[in-house]
């Protein structure tokens, strides 16, 4: 294994008392992994650890943890075929790394999650791991995404993946926070990529570091952005959906002018036979909408496709 290709993205804000205890998790693995630490808009000292650590630094300045990823995407060298991302606050577990890597160098995984799980007993001088809210949070969304975009993917939420060079290279996402999850997941569902998933030991923060995720406030966005993503990647369904909704509504509103009319020739209810027709014409502009986007979504599935196997053809 040449971990001279692995390049493991830390984003961080705010993460000095973590990030030295992350950095040095991966250095346990190999010297030779790239670590590129970027910095979103922090107001502590962790670009100036960073730096004494001898890792590379990148700068963001728009805070959000989508940004963050994005910029550590758009900023990895030529040379590398495996992009790790995992949470700069020392949380996550990384004796199992080079593992995970080799699922996606040797087993042909487009992508790995790690699924968050409680090994052994809680370490002294560390936050609780699971909170109650987040716990909840990330079941529920973790289930929707599934129903949403189905895919392998246990814990939606996971803050460490281990990506293939391919995916990153056809992935477009803009979301600018927590949601980059979503999006991540999304996609993958939408490449119909393979995916596997692994447990990971989970601990709380250490003293000192706090989590930068709101529990209602992100969670109402993950929410919003899943929403978001299924109407654009599955257009059909969506807009079939609301179609037969207005043509029921149509029917409804139909029925009684039209059963009057065949029985008596008359018809008494102009508003009802005025606001079925209407609600006809909104089913089949729906669905003919939704077909449009079909249509689009096949061509941008098409242009996806050709950035990800671009890579290959550039190396053959």
């Amino acid at each position: 294994m040449d971990f001279r290709t692995v390049c493991v993205i830390l984003p961080c804000y705010n993460e000095e008392v973590s990030l030295k205890y992350t950095i040095n998790q991966i250095r346990k693995i190999s010297k030779r992994i790239e670590i590129l630490v970027i910095d979103n808009a922090s107001t502590d000292q962790t670009s100036q650890i960073a730096k004494k650590l001898g890792t590379k630094v990148v700068s963001e300045s728009r805070k959000g943890k989508g940004y963050a990823v994005r910029k550590g995407f758009n900023s990895i060298g030529r040379i590398v075929e495996i992009v790790v991302l995992v949470d700069a606050d020392d949380t996550y577990d990384l004796s199992d790394l080079k593992t995970a890597i080799l699922l996606v160098s040797e087993k042909g995984y487009d992508m790995v999650v790690g699924t968050r799980v409680k090994k052994g007993v809680y370490l002294y001088g560390r936050g609780t791991p699971f909170r109650q809210g987040h716990k909840i949070g990330n079941y529920l969304l973790s289930k929707l995404n599934n129903i949403l975009h189905p895919s392998e993917i246990k814990d939606s939420l996971s803050g460490y993946r281990i990506f293939s060079r391919n995916f990153i290279e056809s992935f477009t996402g803009s979301a600018s926070g927590f949601e980059i999850e979503a999006e991540i997941n999304a996609h993958a569902s939408f490449m119909d990529i393979p995916i596997a998933n692994f447990d990971v030991a989970y601990q709380g923060r250490r003293e000192g570091s706090v989590s930068k995720l709101s529990t209602y406030k992100d969670g109402f966005k993950i929410l919003i952005m899943n929403f978001k993503i299924f109407r654009t990647y599955r257009p059909k369904l969506v807009f079939s959906i609301l179609a037969l909704i207005w043509l029921c509504i149509s029917f409804y509103l139909l029925s009684d002018p039209i059963s009057t009319y065949l029985e008596l020739a008359l018809v008494p209810r102009f508003p009802s036979l005025i606001a079925g027709v209407g609600a006809f014409i909104i089913a089949i502009q729906l669905w003919n909408t939704g077909m449009v986007l079909d249509r689009i979504k096949v061509a941008h599935l098409n242009q996806c496709k050709i950035a990800y196997n671009r890579r290959n053809h550039a190396s053959a």
